[in-house]
């Protein structure tokens, strides 16, 4: 049993001793009766163990920060070295009582530091046998021959080893035979009071342990597994009358230490422990305390992880260069508070702390900015490729649209922080865009102030559009769970900000030029490859070109086929795809990379370079597209020479467009507001 479950035993106990049922008919405390409802309630605590295994809760540990994990692991050992400490002076100690100093032994310390200086450093020839058994032998011989000397009465106490008893299985029975006394119901509360603190205690100590125990072995264990066979242990210590127990640090590390990583070197450890207690629990006798206790200090020692020393190293040069790392002098004060709290308080109350310091770590590591940066769209446009004309436009009019990049958890912590400035930004803009990319959860208080935000953009004439959210996504559910008024409708709801800023900046053209009519097929005059030519060559290209209807959702080329031809959109979008490898289709499709506007040109990679295609062009709308065969370019390179150059300087002017949208886009990226 660990301190803190002996603690809350004892505090139990302590209540049921005042308890005028728990008294016998001379009216002292019926100590059977008392026992039996103790372990009905360690037996109720296993219970509870294996229903928070079964419900997947074993892995609790992993939401502890490590340096809380480190305090704990570090105030155990020192609070294991306070109590060692009256034996390495060889302080006669009994039970209860404090240790009497005027008993120094002044050898005992010598004896300790002999078994601490094995065990932390055995001889090379001795990596047989454990080195805290060895330690042990060793400082328990040195102890013995100094006993045959006239230094004798310098020596330190003796083990007295307990009595032992087999348990019994009866323990239970006095509260069993009150049930229908109504005794056990009267103070049902306290038993179960007692059971789910127990079931806590021990939980949150296995778990820690185990760890610990990953920690060492660089293994990881089955959480679930671990904490169902701990509540398993607790029912059957609890009908044989045991004390509760938990994992222990302590305990797995000597296994460990002696050698033993497999599973049934547990079983013989327990087997063994039991033997010795049944039959050599007497030769004990022998075992002088001081050497017990350089044992423990060095196993102590042997809990203090590389963190800890080498943290405390780095903290200590750079503050003597001034230049102390910030976090990790947080973490490592956070380490030391919950050690201390261990030493000086209670365990039961680092555990909490602990918890707490969980939850404020979390809450101040996901706190932090929750806008990335604003862009506005005449900096970082939509990948939809337009002609000169309107592209012009956005970069004359796209201060009207903003793209918000929301960054991180949208919650309880942030909500306040990104209302505000989300706020801030759409009083500048007729197009408010927020990207819920970077974003991996939203809970109430985030999904409150993206409706706060839709609810002021509509009120002021504004368009809210959320980029980033799927239909079936846990982020979009909660956001349409608290929409109670209906404030948001599915076309504001766009699969990534690619997709909402196009859409952003059909509205604002729709807005800003008077011809809205998107419908009506342009002539090859209007497109970019037909700018600047005469008629006479707008005829003669023309004459050399096919014209081509694609359906919605048909491809004009796929991935890998020939390049043998390039098009002009006339009408209708084209969305260039890089499709799943060995997949085709609307079914499979994959990343949008690119859209091309009536009047663009596309494909002339393709044709110019000769190679297969390397991503599929599909129909976004009902398409109008002219097709220029290779044939038909070859053509023109032999017999108009002039027409030529004027395709390849407007073919130039495009890539140029292109190049310098992304040159924006990367820059926009990577600055923030």
């Amino acid at each position: 049993s660990s301190g803190a479950l002996a603690v809350l035993t004892a505090a139990l106990i302590t209540a049921l001793v005042a308890d005028p049922h728990f008294r016998g008919a001379d009216g002292r405390p019926f100590v059977p009766f008392i026992l039996a409802y103790v372990a009905l309630g360690v037996v109720l605590a296993g219970v509870l163990q294996a229903l928070l295994a079964a419900l997947r809760l074993g892995g609790l540990v992993y939401f502890v920060p490590f340096p809380v994990h480190a305090g704990y692991i570090n105030g155990s050992a020192v609070l294991m070295v306070g109590a060692m400490i009256p034996h390495v002076l060889g302080l006669s100690t009994v039970y209860g009582h404090e240790a009497d100093w005027q008993s120094f032994k002044w050898l005992a310390p010598l004896i300790a530091l002999s078994a601490l200086a094995v065990a932390l450093r055995p001889p090379r020839w001795t990596r047989v046998v454990p080195p805290y058994l060895l330690g042990l032998l060793v400082a328990t011989g040195l102890h013995h021959l100094l006993a045959l000397t006239p230094l004798a009465g310098s020596l330190g106490p003796l083990l007295q080893a307990p009595v032992f008893e087999w348990p019994r299985v009866d323990t239970m029975g006095p509260a069993i035979d009150q049930i229908g006394e109504g005794i056990l119901t009267a103070n049902l509360g306290p038993l179960l009071l007692f059971a789910v603190a127990v079931a806590m205690m021990s939980t949150l100590q296995t778990a820690l342990a185990g760890s610990s125990i990953d920690e060492i072995t660089r293994k990881r264990r089955y959480g679930d597994r671990e904490l169902f066979a701990q509540g398993v242990a607790n029912v059957a210590v609890g009908i044989v009358g045991a004390s509760p127990s938990a994992a222990s640090t302590t305990r797995s590390k000597l296994n460990l230490d002696a050698g033993g990583e497999t599973v049934m070197s547990r079983v013989v450890f327990g087997v063994g422990m039991l033997l010795a207690l049944a039959v050599g629990l007497q030769m004990m006798n022998f075992l002088p305390m001081a050497a017990v206790a350089g044992v423990f200090i060095a196993l102590a020692i042997g809990l203090l992880d590389r963190w800890t020393r080498g943290g405390a190293a780095i903290l200590w040069r750079q503050s003597l260069k001034r230049r102390v790392p910030v976090s990790l002098a947080w973490n490592y004060a956070t380490m030391v508070v919950v050690a201390a709290i261990t030493v000086f308080v209670s365990l039961a109350a680092a555990i909490g702390l602990g918890t707490l310091a969980a939850m404020v770590m979390f809450i101040r590591s996901n706190s932090k900015r929750p806008i990335r940066q604003v862009v506005h769209a005449d900096r970082r446009t939509s990948r939809k490729i337009r002609p000169a004309a309107a592209a012009e436009l956005l970069r004359a009019h796209g201060k009207r649209i903003a793209l918000v990049e929301l960054d991180g958890a949208l919650f309880f912590g942030t909500a306040e922080t990104a209302d505000e400035e989300i706020e801030h930004v759409a009083h500048g803009v007729d197009y408010l865009v927020l990207d819920f990319e970077r974003v991996g959860e939203v809970d109430a208080s985030g999904a409150r102030v993206l409706l706060l935000a839709a609810d002021f953009v509509q009120s002021h004439g504004k368009r809210l559009l959320l980029a980033g959210l799927m239909p079936n996504d846990a982020r979009t559910r909660m956001i349409r769970d608290m929409d109670v008024h209906g404030l948001l409708r599915d076309e504001q709801f766009f699969p990534d900000a690619d997709r909402a800023l196009e859409h952003a900046e059909d509205l604002l053209l729709a807005k800003v030029t008077s011809d809205t009519d998107e419908q009506h097929a342009l002539r090859l005059a209007e497109t970019l490859l037909g700018s600047g030519l005469d008629a006479d060559e707008l005829a003669q290209l023309s004459a050399l070109m096919v014209e081509r209807r694609i359906d919605r959702g048909q491809a004009v080329f796929r991935r890998g086929e020939p390049g043998d031809a390039m098009y002009v959109s006339l009408q209708g979008q084209i969305g260039i795809w890089l499709p799943p490898s060995g997949e085709h289709g609307a079914a499979a499709r994959g990343r949008r990379m690119v859209s091309y506007a009536p009047g663009v040109v596309f494909g002339e990679m393709g044709l110019l370079q000769g190679r297969p295609r390397s991503a599929d062009a599909i129909a976004e709308d009902d398409a109008l597209v002219l097709e220029l065969p290779k044939a038909g370019y070859e053509r023109i390179a032999r017999e108009n020479p002039t027409l030529l150059s004027k395709m390849l300087l407007n073919l130039g002017l495009l890539l140029s467009s292109r190049v310098r949208a992304l040159t924006d886009e990367l820059e926009a990226q990577s600055s923030a507001r």
